[in-house]
């Protein structure tokens, strides 16, 4: 049996998970030999208790391993342990990383620690953490950032989907086995992030069926993958607040998207700002934040920064007719809240919605005494038919 074998099936073990397996290892440096020992050695190990003494020293009762790399092999699943080269080097800086973890896709989705954020949010959606959640994604997919999520309903799922429009790479992490796929309407979804060089990944085995306590074990590896973790939408309840915990546990940067103060879909959020989390408007926040990290070499944060400014200025934004009507009035100037509404002879509400929008896509910028201009060198184009 090799090393990572034996990995691979502590990992299929009950009971054996990767806070025991580090005290297990201080005791028996070689996993092969924790497998083979007797059970009088095992049991004099401290606070490893008796029944997982048992269940290691009969673990083949408990354990098809055989079976289990089959069955990965057929389904062309990746395993990665500890030992491999190819394991997240990130991950590992956690205090529980997990043991084994199960990879759909390209395992280079899982190495480039410098610019990998983490996107999560509630089930629960409103239009505004939806658009937020859009802006925010394809945003960070073209500056060449990793979005890290759980593929849950809700947030999660568009910021996976709006990464993959955006020809960006993603990395789903799942609260079940890679065959027992959570939820099944999102089957096309990861095979169209494997397709785009992303992955879907899990640390439970095979057959795992998506049980609620799973999900927020797996959300230490969501943020945990990441040097970031943004919520977009979040209540109180929202598991998402979970994965922002670990990540500041783990040292990592908390971000939140700020919203209405009478919305219970974003009292979670403003939890967190309250505690400390980085407020993020625009991507451009994010990007600002970790320039500042003294541990982002220079250049880095230059490269960073010069993308982002060619993106904007390369990228026309496509917008509905009404948003497009709007930022043509704007002009190449300045121009007054009250002009646009006499020009465009359309309703104030509907001309400050609009302009809501145009500023969220940093098209423009308001200025004080209700005047508005265009951000330079920024591009707008009607959206197409096809495309609403």
């Amino acid at each position: 049996m090799e090393r990572r074998e034996a990995y691979i099936a502590m990992n299929l073990l009950p009971e054996i998970g990767p806070a025991r397996l580090r005290t297990l290892l201080e005791y028996i440096p070689d996993p092969r030999e924790i497998l083979g020992a007797p059970l009088e050695r095992l049991q004099a190990i401290p606070r490893l208790g008796t029944r997982t003494a048992q269940i290691l020293h009969e673990w083949q009762k408990y354990c098809p391993l055989a079976q289990e790399l089959k069955r990965a092999e057929q389904a062309k699943i990746l395993l990665l342990t500890w030992d491999d080269s190819t394991y997240p080097a990130i991950l590992k800086e956690i205090h529980d990383p997990p043991i084994c973890l199960y990879v759909r896709g390209n395992l280079d989705a899982l190495q480039d620690s410098a610019r990998t954020l983490a996107m999560v949010g509630s089930r629960f959606t409103t239009a505004y953490g939806e658009s937020t959640a859009r802006l925010l994604a394809a945003d960070a997919a073209k500056c060449g950032w990793t979005i890290v999520s759980g593929l849950a309903r809700g947030i999660d799922t568009i910021c996976h989907r709006s990464v993959v429009e955006a020809g960006g790479r993603t990395v789903a992490v799942l609260g079940s086995g890679l065959d027992r796929l959570y939820p099944s309407e999102n089957v096309g979804l990861c095979r169209a992030i494997i397709e785009q060089q992303g992955a879907v990944i899990s640390e439970f085995p095979l057959g795992t069926s998506p049980d609620r306590q799973n999900f927020p074990q797996r959300n230490r590896i969501i943020s945990g993958l990441s040097r970031g973790t943004l919520v977009v939408e979040a209540g109180l309840k929202s598991g998402s607040l979970i994965t922002a915990r670990l990540a500041s546990e783990q040292g990592r940067t908390v971000f939140a998207v700020p919203g209405r103060v009478d919305n219970p879909h974003m009292q979670g959020c403003h939890a967190l700002l309250k505690d400390g989390a980085r407020l993020v408007e625009s991507f451009q926040d994010v990007l600002d934040e970790f320039s500042m990290l003294p541990s982002l070499p220079d250049t880095l944060r230059q490269r960073e920064k010069a993308e982002h400014e060619e993106l904007l200025r390369s990228t026309p934004t496509p917008l509905p007719a009404r948003e497009y009507r709007l930022w043509e009035a704007i002009g190449s100037g300045e121009i007054g809240i009250d002009d646009l509404v006499s020009d465009l002879q359309a309703p104030v509400g509907d001309v400050l919605s609009s302009l809501l929008s145009l500023e969220i896509q940093q098209l423009i910028i308001q200025l004080p005494g209700k005047r508005v201009r265009r951000l330079p060198n920024r591009q707008a184009i009607l959206r197409s038919p096809e495309q609403e």
